[in-house]
């Protein structure tokens, strides 16, 4: 699924991480590019992550998740993966759909 078929369906993605900005921008390096913004979770340590309850408060990291927030800014989606692999971004693009 390429970012463009997200585009079509209005639908911005935005990825966030608790690293720093400077680990962001070495990890979209070390891939060639990522096609959508990186933000930063890094300070206050994760408050974004906890907010959408998708904060390992045990590892001290964020899990691995998808969080689909409509227009209106309510959360319409969520889940959580074990590992990226088990993500399919067609099953993301149908809940899209539903909206």
């Amino acid at each position: 699924m390429h970012n463009t078929s997200f585009e079509e369906a209005n639908t911005q993605v935005l990825g966030i991480s608790c690293d720093s900005r400077p680990t962001q921008v070495a990890f979209a390096s070390s891939l060639g590019s990522i096609p959508y913004p990186i933000l930063s979770d890094f300070y206050p340590h994760g408050e974004v992550s906890k907010a959408y309850e998708v904060f390992d408060d045990v590892k001290g990291t964020p899990k691995r998740a998808i969080v689909i927030i409509d227009k209106n800014g309510t959360v319409q989606f969520s889940k959580t993966y074990n590992a990226a692999s088990d993500l399919d971004p067609k099953d993301i693009f149908e809940e899209i759909k539903k909206l």
